[in-house]
Order: structure tokens, then sequence, then C-alpha cells
């Protein structure tokens, strides 16, 4: 059973890491090693988006690779003085989620065309 304390600990150790690879990605947005860290830490709030958007389906599984190249081209706009990483990502991917929707229903709509009797 994990205690308290050891679970505040891993939080806090999430928290460095989040910020650590937010860094890293600011400065050189293709470091597969951050973006990976990044993933690892962050990927439960990214799968949580792309839940709430999309459903917990085939749909939503593909959302979160989309939502983690939209978070990663956005790293530069994080400022970790302003905000905490958790919230910066959840805000980002849902921002993204609401585009990537919002494109789903128009092309959704677009394609079905009513049939008529010949």
């Amino acid at each position: 059973m994990i205690n308290q304390r050891e679970l505040c600990s891993e939080e806090t150790k999430n928290i460095v890491r989040a910020k650590d690879a937010l860094g890293r990605l600011k400065v050189n947005p293709r470091d597969s090693v951050a973006i990976m860290q990044f993933y690892e830490t962050c990927g439960q709030e990214l799968q949580e988006v792309a839940a709430r958007h999309f459903g917990e389906n085939q749909l939503g599984k593909k959302a979160v690779l989309n939502l983690l190249v939209a978070v990663v081209s956005h790293a530069w706009t994080y400022d970790p003085q302003s905000m905490n990483a958790s919230d910066w990502v959840s805000r980002v991917a849902d921002a993204e989620a609401r585009i990537l929707r919002e494109a789903l229903d128009v092309d959704g709509n677009r394609g079905r065309r009513t049939r008529r009797a010949v």
C-alpha cells in the first residue's frame, strides 16, 4: 500500500520530469528523449483529454498521438512561472482536441449525402 508521503514524492518527481522535458523541448522540439520523457510523465493527461473528446475507443487512442504532437510543438509557450506543467498540458491538449473534433464533425457532415431514390 502506498502511503501519502510516497504519493506526494511521486507527484513531485513527475512535476520535475515534466518541467525538465518541456524545458528541453522548448529549446529543441525534436529532442526524442525529451519527447519520450514527456509522454511517460504526462501521457495520462493526454489520454484523459482524448477520452473526454473522442471516447475510449480507437479514435481516442489515435487522438492521443495528435495531442502529443500539438503539445510538443507548443512547448515553446510553456512558462513554468505562470502555470504548473500538468495544467498547461491539459489546456493545450484540450484546445487541440476541440480543433480536431470540429474538423472531424465538418468532414463527417460533408461526407454524408442524401440518397435519392432512383
